[in-house]
């Protein structure tokens, strides 16, 4: 299902955007102008990733330091399962997102 979240003006370069997609939380990231969009729980401790750094394509969980890959979310120690991802894009200005 495609859902409209937002517009790019609220998710500038650097910036994160948490949304509501059912009954999950979900983070959009723009990371040097590509966005990207992941459950917004560390799969190490059921933490919000939301405000962690982002840095050289992953983000890093305030929590526990676990880092998560943002094109493949993939996880490393002490996180060992990958964060599930969803499909986002421009259309525009308007971000979508595919659940």
């Amino acid at each position: 299902m495609k859902i409209h979240v937002g517009n790019l003006s609220e998710i500038p370069v650097g910036g994160q955007k948490t949304v509501r997609v059912g009954r999950q939380s979900v983070l959009i990231i723009n990371d040097g102008g590509t966005l990207y969009a992941l459950r917004n729980m560390c799969t190490h401790g059921s933490v919000a990733l939301e405000g962690g750094p982002v840095c050289d394509g992953k983000i890093t969980c305030l929590a526990h330091g676990a880092t998560l890959e943002l094109a493949t979310g993939k996880a490393t120690a002490p996180a060992f399962k990958a964060v599930r991802l969803y499909r986002v894009w421009l259309e525009g200005d308007e971000v979508w997102l595919e659940e």
